[in-house]
């Protein structure tokens, strides 16, 4: 949603921007502070309107209320620069608190520190070589880049997890938790080191406050006293081991990768087996089907023409189906499966060629001692069914 420049209503109010959309009735209107909310009520306050804002307005939005407010501060050249700056690089946090400033909040000396800071990174963005190559090129891919997109979300959700650190500071506590946050942006596990980054600077920052090291650092904290500052590098470790945690998760639940399946044809390929079979003696004429349809069946009816033996293969209970593994069946019923001789091969294998039941039937009635099958194939044998 685009905005609009801003225009003053006094000398520090700016007028409400009004997004069209349904659900200002249930949102309200634009955060607006004539007074300054109270300092149990202001991490309240800060949290309803970054949901305010993110709800209604996206990173383009972002980038331009940035700018809006350096000329609003009467940085007309900083505001210049930042429109050059590439809308991925912004935090939304940082526009909506700076947005927010302009509606009458007055931000405490550490969050106008860290404010600035965010500008003065942004400025420097626009001196970097892959910025100044994209104005002289001109050249937008309009097909979305999946990596940047998903970069993207790592970056919003460093503007949330910036959101939850203000809170802290504010009230000495948060509402949710680190891990929660960025699984609700669904961040890439290769993409937490870009919020890691951010946090270990605000731990080295920490760091030296709490020890002292620095002077005017611990002049610019003071106001926290120094069981907040200490808790707030506790937070701030916290945060980075939720981080560090919240990578193993993602790998530990990271779903394994499919195997890409194998056509069936390729599968049997190597399964030696007879296509055709006539002997005029036992007035056989016999037609094999093709070893696909073996491969996935539940039962199968095999004959070996040169020793006039009948294979009768059962799927066990735990396979429940044959698969076929080079030259041969696999995943068979040991137990039930079995092999005869056949007396009269052309009288007997007509009977196996009729329904399941009466197959099974006519099979278990030949007087023959039955042996066991090895589930190997050879060159002579003809499928003749597979069900």
């Amino acid at each position: 949603m685009a905005t609009r420049k801003p225009k003053k209503t006094s000398d520090h109010f700016i007028k409400a921007l009004n997004p069209r959309d349904a659900d200002t009735k249930y949102l309200g209107d634009e955060p607006f502070f004539p007074l300054q909310p109270d300092s149990e009520l202001r991490g309240v306050a800060l949290a309803r309107g970054f949901t305010w804002y993110n709800r209604f307005y996206g990173k383009k939005d972002a980038k331009e209320l940035l700018a809006q407010y350096c000329e609003h501060h009467e940085r007309p050249n900083d505001a210049k620069i930042l429109r050059k700056v590439d809308e991925k690089e912004f935090i939304m946090t940082f526009s909506w608190l700076a947005r927010m400033t302009m509606r009458g909040l007055e931000l405490t000396e550490h969050e106008e520190a860290r404010l600035e800071n965010e500008i003065s990174r942004l400025l420097k963005v626009v001196n970097k070589p892959e910025v100044v190559e994209k104005e002289v090129e001109e050249k937008v891919s309009n097909r979305p880049n999946v990596q940047e997109i998903m970069k993207e979300k790592a970056r919003d959700a460093a503007g949330e997890l910036e959101a939850i650190f203000d809170e802290f500071i504010t009230d000495g506590k948060v509402t949710q938790k680190t891990v929660d946050l960025v699984a609700k942006f669904n961040v890439l596990p290769q993409h937490i080191p870009l919020i890691v980054e951010i946090w270990k600077r605000k731990h080295d920052e920490f760091s030296e406050v709490v020890s002292g090291d620095d002077e005017q650092l611990t002049e610019a904290y003071n106001y926290l006293g120094k069981v907040r500052l200490r808790n707030t590098l506790k937070f701030i470790e916290q945060v980075l081991g939720d981080l560090n945690s919240y990578i193993s998760i993602k790998k530990a639940n990271k779903a394994p990768r499919k195997k890409k399946a194998v056509p069936i044809e390729k599968v049997v390929a190597k399964l030696k087996y007879l296509k055709e079979f006539k002997d005029p003696v036992n007035k056989l004429d016999l037609i094999s089907i093709h070893p696909t349809k073996l491969h996935g069946a539940s039962e199968a009816w095999v004959y070996d023409t040169s020793k006039r033996k009948l294979h009768h293969y059962i799927a066990d209970e735990y396979s429940k189906t044959f698969t076929v593994k080079g030259n041969t069946i696999l995943g068979f019923d040991t137990n039930k499966s079995e092999i005869k001789t056949l007396r009269k091969p052309g009288e007997q294998i007509k009977e196996v060629m009729g329904s399941k039941p009466a197959a099974r039937k006519f099979f278990d009635n030949i007087k023959a001692v039955g042996a066991k099958p090895n589930g190997r194939f050879n060159e002579n044998m003809i499928i003749l069914k597979a069900f």
